[in-house]
Formats: structure tokens, C-alpha cells, sequence
């Protein structure tokens, strides 16, 4: 019996490797002599793993659009049973929900060469729209009275506030932004007493 394949690693260690370059570069300065030297191969094998330049960013994109729309699928599975918006904030801001901070990196990275990638634009819009129709979501079913236009305003201030603080994350922040950017979601869900 032959020795069992390692390609499937393999390409799994030069994508984080790649994920880890874009995230400290950019897309386009995470060059195949970086993620190369990342993934401790040589530069052939970066091409042989992932293909040229849009294949390896198509194969990015979607690694990081998976990363995100399974987590917004965990997180409206965990909120099943009408949640209050406290919930939902408190979710978001969990240390266990914590997600890897390359991802958000990588995903603004993304949204900066997407005019270079057709089709990228849509494909990253359809992602973050899933995590604000789930955070309006939870504001309509809480607040019954407000409109849904309330309520998609107030989804886009609190994901805005975890999005930031998330992409802070590498820098190790004091611990009060983190606390001052909850409490602000919450008075911003809080907000919308006001119209029910």
C-alpha cells in the first residue's frame, strides 16, 4: 500500500501560509517569495499547491468567505429560540467566539483588490450581508415595533463596532476598547426602545 497523500496538507499549509502573508501585506504584497518562505517550501511548490496568481486568490477568498459564513451559521444556530439583542452582542463579543484575527485582516485586504478579481466584489458582499441580516434579524424579533429599517441601521452600527475591534485584535488593544465597544452595541440595540 502506498504512502498516504499529503497534498491536501499541504495545500492546507500554503493557504495558511498565504492567509498569513495577506494578512501581514496585503494580497498583493503577499508575494510567492513570502509565502514560500512561510510555509518553509520552495517557491515551484507554492504554484504547484495552489495554481497561479487568481487561482491561489480565488482559493483565499473562498477559505475566508467560508470561515465567515460558518461562523454567522454557528451563531444563528447558538441563538435559535428568539434571543434578545443582548444575546446576540454578548455572542459577538464571547472570548470563546473569538475568530482568528488574519481573517478580518484578510477579508478588508480582499476588499481592496477585489476590483482586480472578477466576481470577488459579489461573492464578499454576500458573506458580510449574511452577518448583518442576521444581526437585523435579531433587532426585529426584539423590537417588534421598530421598523426594519431601524433595525438594519442599528445591525450596521453594532457588526461596524465588532468588525473594528476585531481588526484591532493584532494590535492587543487595552482591554477597555473592547468594553467600551460593547457597551456602546448594546446602547445602540438599546436604541431602539425608544421607537417601540
Amino acid at each position: 500500500m502506498g504512502r498516504p497523500s499529503v497534498q491536501k496538507q499541504r495545500k492546507a499549509e500554503v493557504l495558511d501560509a498565504f492567509l498569513t502573508c495577506a494578512s501581514k501585506y496585503g494580497i498583493e504584497g503577499a508575494t510567492l517569495e513570502r509565502i514560500a518562505s512561510e510555509a518553509g517550501l520552495k517557491r515551484p511548490l507554492i504554484r504547484h499547491h495552489l495554481g497561479n496568481r487568481d487561482d491561489m486568490v480565488k482559493a483565499l477568498s473562498e477559505y475566508v468567505i467560508t470561515e465567515i459564513n460558518s461562523s454567522v451559521e454557528e451563531m444563528r444556530a447558538a441563538l435559535e429560540g428568539y434571543p434578545s439583542a443582548k444575546d446576540f452582542i454578548d455572542a459577538l463579543y464571547a472570548p470563546e467566539s473569538e475568530t482568528d484575527p488574519r481573517l478580518n485582516i484578510v477579508f478588508q485586504s480582499l476588499t481592496h483588490s477585489a476590483d482586480n478579481y472578477p466576481g470577488l466584489r459579489q461573492e464578499l458582499i454576500a458573506a458580510m450581508q449574511s452577518l448583518f441580516d442576521l444581526a437585523s434579524e435579531v433587532m426585529q424579533r426584539n423590537h417588534p415595533n421598530a421598523t426594519k429599517a431601524e433595525c438594519d441601521i442599528v445591525a450596521q452600527g453594532v457588526i461596524g463596532l465588532y468588525l473594528t475591534m476585531d481588526s484591532l485584535s493584532p494590535l492587543s488593544p487595552p482591554s477597555d476598547w473592547a468594553y467600551s465597544s460593547y457597551f456602546a452595541s448594546l446602547r445602540l440595540a438599546n436604541s431602539l426602545l425608544e421607537t417601540s
